[in-house]
């Protein structure tokens, strides 16, 4: 699968495909103000940075939607700036790998580059490596994990990320 504004066609339980639809309908009206081949370009790097050939989605949504999946899925009721949903074994183990699905919020991005004094594309780029480093199997739960994640972050952007 290429990186783009279309739903997955995995199977999904009937909650997560009722999400996913949802989300897919928000890419639509935040299209203008995200470059879509920036999107796919720093996926495509990621990838190839892990050596991985597999395939991943990438959706850029709001913070309603993105608050809706943090609640149903990690019990969380707050928008949060990426969630990464791995794919199910069989699909990782099948021809064409695929990854998963890497959800961003939009309005989070935006208020964090803001924050961090950037603009909202380099925000989104570090989002999306993130994104894909946690479908990849790296964590940032603990100090030491964390540190790693984010050097590694670091390398793939190409540049230190500001905290």
């Amino acid at each position: 699968r290429s990186l783009s504004s279309n739903c997955p066609s995995r199977k999904r339980s009937p909650t997560m495909r009722s999400m996913i639809a949802r989300i897919c309908s928000g890419v639509v009206g935040r299209s203008a103000r995200v470059q879509r081949a920036r999107v796919k370009r720093m996926a495509q790097k990621t990838l190839r940075a892990e050596s991985s050939s597999a395939t991943l989605a990438v959706y850029i949504t709001g913070d309603a939607e993105i608050r809706e999946l943090n609640r149903a899925f990690h019990a969380t009721d707050a928008p949060t700036d990426v969630l990464a949903f791995p794919a199910e074994a069989n699909w990782r183990a099948s021809t064409q790998p695929y990854l998963g699905d890497v959800i961003i919020s939009y309005e989070r991005a935006s208020a964090q580059a803001r924050t961090a004094k950037w603009r909202v594309a380099d925000e989104i780029d570090l989002l999306v490596v993130h994104g894909i480093l946690h479908l990849l199997g790296y964590d940032d739960r603990t100090p030491r994990k964390r540190a790693a994640m984010w050097k590694r972050q670091a390398e793939i952007l190409g540049h230190a990320i500001k905290t």
